[in-house]
Protein backbone atom coordinates (compact mmCIF):
# COMPACT_ATOMS: atom_id res chain seq x y z
CA UNK A 1 0.00 0.00 0.00
CA UNK A 2 1.36 3.41 -0.91
CA UNK A 3 2.00 6.14 1.60
CA UNK A 4 -1.04 8.22 0.60
CA UNK A 5 -3.24 5.11 0.71
CA UNK A 6 -1.93 4.33 4.20
CA UNK A 7 -2.96 7.85 5.23
CA UNK A 8 -6.52 6.97 4.24
CA UNK A 9 -6.59 4.48 7.10
CA UNK A 10 -6.19 7.29 9.65
CA UNK A 11 -9.90 7.72 10.47
CA UNK A 12 -10.30 3.95 10.71
CA UNK A 13 -7.43 3.71 13.18
CA UNK A 14 -8.80 6.64 15.20
CA UNK A 15 -12.20 4.95 15.51
CA UNK A 16 -10.58 1.65 16.48
CA UNK A 17 -8.42 3.20 19.20
CA UNK A 18 -11.27 5.39 20.46
CA UNK A 19 -13.64 2.44 20.91
CA UNK A 20 -10.94 0.36 22.62
CA UNK A 21 -10.13 3.27 24.94
CA UNK A 22 -13.79 3.70 25.84
CA UNK A 23 -14.09 -0.02 26.56
CA UNK A 24 -10.96 0.05 28.70
CA UNK A 25 -11.48 3.30 30.58
CA UNK A 26 -15.24 3.17 31.06
CA UNK A 27 -15.66 -0.59 31.43
CA UNK A 28 -17.34 -0.30 34.82
CA UNK A 29 -19.76 2.36 33.57
CA UNK A 30 -20.60 0.19 30.57
CA UNK A 31 -21.21 -2.82 32.80
CA UNK A 32 -23.54 -0.70 34.94
CA UNK A 33 -25.58 -0.06 31.78
CA UNK A 34 -25.52 -3.81 31.03
CA UNK A 35 -23.11 -3.40 28.11
CA UNK A 36 -20.34 -5.99 28.10
CA UNK A 37 -17.13 -4.14 27.14
CA UNK A 38 -15.53 -7.40 25.93
CA UNK A 39 -18.33 -7.91 23.40
CA UNK A 40 -17.93 -4.36 22.11
CA UNK A 41 -14.12 -4.62 22.00
CA UNK A 42 -14.30 -7.97 20.19
CA UNK A 43 -16.71 -6.60 17.61
CA UNK A 44 -14.46 -3.56 17.21
CA UNK A 45 -11.43 -5.76 16.53
CA UNK A 46 -13.35 -7.90 14.01
CA UNK A 47 -14.67 -4.85 12.19
CA UNK A 48 -11.27 -3.17 12.11
CA UNK A 49 -9.59 -6.25 10.63
CA UNK A 50 -12.27 -6.75 7.99
CA UNK A 51 -12.28 -3.06 7.05
CA UNK A 52 -8.50 -2.95 6.85
CA UNK A 53 -8.44 -5.95 4.53
CA UNK A 54 -11.31 -4.53 2.51
CA UNK A 55 -9.63 -1.16 1.98
CA UNK A 56 -6.43 -2.92 0.97
CA UNK A 57 -8.28 -5.05 -1.61
CA UNK A 58 -10.23 -2.04 -2.87
CA UNK A 59 -7.03 -0.10 -3.42
CA UNK A 60 -5.80 -3.00 -5.55
CA UNK A 61 -9.09 -3.21 -7.47
CA UNK A 62 -8.65 0.37 -8.71
CA UNK A 63 -6.08 -0.98 -11.17
CA UNK A 64 -8.59 -3.35 -12.83
CA UNK A 65 -10.01 -2.45 -16.22
CA UNK A 66 -13.49 -3.54 -15.15
CA UNK A 67 -15.18 -0.50 -13.57
CA UNK A 68 -17.47 -2.72 -11.50
CA UNK A 69 -14.60 -4.36 -9.61
CA UNK A 70 -14.44 -1.65 -6.97
CA UNK A 71 -18.20 -1.58 -6.46
CA UNK A 72 -18.18 -5.36 -6.03
CA UNK A 73 -15.37 -4.97 -3.49
CA UNK A 74 -17.30 -2.43 -1.43
CA UNK A 75 -20.51 -4.45 -1.51
CA UNK A 76 -18.66 -7.67 -0.77
CA UNK A 77 -17.01 -6.20 2.29
CA UNK A 78 -20.36 -4.95 3.61
CA UNK A 79 -21.80 -8.45 3.28
CA UNK A 80 -18.67 -10.04 4.75
CA UNK A 81 -18.85 -7.77 7.80
CA UNK A 82 -22.54 -8.53 8.21
CA UNK A 83 -22.03 -12.31 8.08
CA UNK A 84 -18.96 -12.32 10.34
CA UNK A 85 -20.64 -10.15 12.97
CA UNK A 86 -23.90 -12.08 12.69
CA UNK A 87 -22.06 -15.36 13.19
CA UNK A 88 -20.09 -13.93 16.11
CA UNK A 89 -23.31 -12.65 17.72
CA UNK A 90 -24.97 -16.04 17.25
CA UNK A 91 -22.00 -17.88 18.79
CA UNK A 92 -21.89 -15.41 21.69
CA UNK A 93 -25.62 -15.69 22.41
CA UNK A 94 -25.49 -19.49 22.14
CA UNK A 95 -22.53 -19.81 24.53
CA UNK A 96 -23.53 -17.10 27.01
CA UNK A 97 -27.07 -18.33 27.52
CA UNK A 98 -29.12 -16.23 29.91
CA UNK A 99 -26.14 -14.16 31.02
CA UNK A 100 -25.79 -12.67 27.53
CA UNK A 101 -25.56 -8.89 27.39
CA UNK A 102 -27.84 -7.98 24.52
CA UNK A 103 -26.95 -4.28 24.85
CA UNK A 104 -23.37 -5.06 23.83
CA UNK A 105 -24.68 -6.59 20.62
CA UNK A 106 -26.73 -3.46 19.91
CA UNK A 107 -23.64 -1.30 20.42
CA UNK A 108 -21.77 -3.63 18.07
CA UNK A 109 -24.50 -3.13 15.46
CA UNK A 110 -23.94 0.62 15.79
CA UNK A 111 -20.21 0.05 15.29
CA UNK A 112 -21.03 -1.97 12.17
CA UNK A 113 -22.86 1.05 10.75
CA UNK A 114 -20.00 3.41 11.66
CA UNK A 115 -17.33 1.18 10.14
CA UNK A 116 -19.39 0.64 6.98
CA UNK A 117 -19.96 4.36 6.55
CA UNK A 118 -16.28 5.08 7.12
CA UNK A 119 -15.19 2.34 4.73
CA UNK A 120 -17.42 3.62 1.92
CA UNK A 121 -16.15 7.15 2.52
CA UNK A 122 -12.54 5.94 2.30
CA UNK A 123 -13.33 3.88 -0.81
CA UNK A 124 -14.69 6.97 -2.51
CA UNK A 125 -11.44 8.79 -1.72
CA UNK A 126 -9.37 5.99 -3.27
CA UNK A 127 -10.91 6.61 -6.68
CA UNK A 128 -14.02 8.80 -6.63
CA UNK A 129 -14.88 8.28 -10.28
CA UNK A 130 -15.32 4.51 -10.04
CA UNK A 131 -18.03 4.62 -7.39
CA UNK A 132 -19.86 7.66 -8.74
CA UNK A 133 -20.24 6.87 -12.42
CA UNK A 134 -18.29 3.69 -13.14
CA UNK A 135 -15.75 5.39 -15.40
CA UNK A 136 -12.03 4.61 -15.44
Amino acid sequence: MKKNQAALLGPLIVLFVLVLAICGLFGDSLKAKQIDPWVVASANILLFLICGYSIYSQSKSVQHQNPHAMVRGVMGSVVLKLFVLGTAAFVYLYNAGESAGINGIFVSMGLYILYTWLEVKIAMKINPGKLKNGSN
